[in-house]
């Protein structure tokens, strides 16, 4: 999701992110993460994100050692109080997504929370943002404003539809994007119609661009001391994404339509219904690992089908083929024929429930998820990247609100007295 205008308000939010090397606390038995890389330690980054997509991409850098400080304004993130789970009174959302950030909660919108704005900029070296285009302008936090004051900030900013064009100034959510970009064209099937992805990965992707982004960016800068604009958007990442698709829509102007869980450049290749699930088989990848599925699956007389020659020939006739498939599948428990499967060297596997993938000894082997600090038992998943085969954790838990104001301006150079008359003024909230 991407925000909509310039937020409204200002409040306080913190967590202490501490830029020393931290160690992985995962769901299982990871390994020791021992001393992180950290290459960012000492980078400094202004976060002006809310939601998914800007938060999700500053996250990440504080697992590489960036001290990120989260704005929020006095009622927090939208996120903290969204969504069905909680922990510790916080939302689960709000918590998976700014682990090891610091909190400045304050009112931009005023002229001293403009000057406490300006302050935070002139130490960081990275900004980001993902209001809609065009919003913060009136507030001097768009990109030309914030260039002209300071230069060398690597400024990044994330949106629905782009930067530029006739859709630049629409608000971009996931499901939007999921239905604008193609996505939903290809997902789903005739029976279901269009179905989005259930998770929010062009959010996810689009954080992940930005990040890309910004640390191209902060290498130019230290080439040439001048920062740089970054622009990320949803509506790009979801093109990234269907990008061999759309080159064969581009070359053949046809539409591939619902495929389920198919592919349409290859069959039997997707998902499967067995005698007790699910099971995905990837029976195509070759003309000898399909007739090597054939032998498998018992259907060897399906290798000499002309209906199913080659390639081409079963993904024309594929409805039939997967009917045909199925029915020998849905004889025997999923487990019975991943053995059978692996045996014959046709790669498959069980769809996996999101229960069985925490407890997978896989993904605890990854150190993937994490207890960032004294997260108090609520977990996160860590960065999808590591460093010399170190776990990257974040340095800390989401901040509660209004935790760290009080360090954040302080190291900004106001007086106690200062930030008492802040505060009580009711520019920025600070926890006692």
């Amino acid at each position: 999701m991407v925000a909509g205008p310039a937020a409204s308000g200002a409040g306080a939010g913190a967590g202490a992110a501490s830029t020393a090397a931290a160690t992985t606390a995962s769901a299982g038995t990871g390994p020791a993460s021992g001393a992180a890389p950290l290459p960012l330690r000492g980078v400094r980054v202004a976060d002006l994100t809310r939601f998914v997509a800007g938060s999700q991409a500053t996250m990440w850098l504080t697992a590489l050692g960036a001290e990120v400080v989260k704005v929020e304004p006095p009622s927090g993130d939208p996120y903290r109080t969204q969504g069905t789970e909680r922990a510790h009174g916080e939302s689960v959302l709000f918590m998976a997504l700014n682990a090891g950030k610091r909190g400045l909660a304050v009112d931009f919108r005023t002229p001293a929370g403009r000057e406490v704005m300006d302050r935070l900029l002139a130490r960081c070296d990275l900004f980001v943002e993902n209001a809609r285009p065009g919003s913060l302008a009136a507030h001097g936090l768009d990109w030309e404003s914030v260039h002209e004051r300071f230069p060398g900030i690597v400024y990044g900013s994330i949106s629905g539809y782009g930067d530029v064009g006739p859709d630049a100034a629409r608000g971009g959510f996931d499901l939007i994007l999921q239905a604008e970009s193609g996505v939903m064209s290809v997902t789903g099937s005739p029976q279901s119609g269009p179905v989005k992805i259930g998770a929010p990965f062009l959010d996810v992707g689009a954080g992940l661009s930005c990040a890309f982004g910004l640390l191209a960016g902060y290498i130019e800068r230290l080439r040439t001391g001048t920062g740089t604009l970054v622009s990320a958007s949803l509506l790009e990442f979801g093109l990234a994404g269907l990008g061999t698709m759309l080159a064969s829509v581009a070359v053949s102007g046809r539409e591939p339509g619902l495929l389920g869980t198919h592919s349409p450049l290859f069959a039997p290749y997707g998902g499967f219904r067995t005698a007790d699930g699910w099971l995905v088989m990837a029976g195509a990848g070759s003309e000898q690992m399909w007739q090597r599925a054939c032998a498998a699956l018992g259907l060897s007389g399906l290798a000499g089908d002309p209906r199913f020659a080659d390639a081409a020939s079963r993904v024309a006739h594929r409805e039939e083929l997967t009917s045909r498939i199925e029915a020998v599948l849905t004889t025997q428990p999923t487990g019975h024929w991943l053995g059978r499967l692996e045996a014959a060297g046709v790669p498959a596997a069980e769809v996996r429930g999101l229960a069985g993938v925490l407890g997978w000894p896989q993904v605890s082997a990854l150190g993937s998820l994490q207890a960032p600090g004294d997260g108090g038992g609520s977990r996160v998943v860590g960065p999808p990247f590591r460093l010399d085969r170190t776990v990257l954790a974040y340095p800390g838990p989401a901040p509660a609100l209004g935790r760290d104001t009080r360090a954040v301006l302080t190291d900004l150079g106001y007086q106690p007295d200062e930030i008492t008359k802040l505060g009580d003024a009711g520019v920025v909230v600070a926890a006692r």
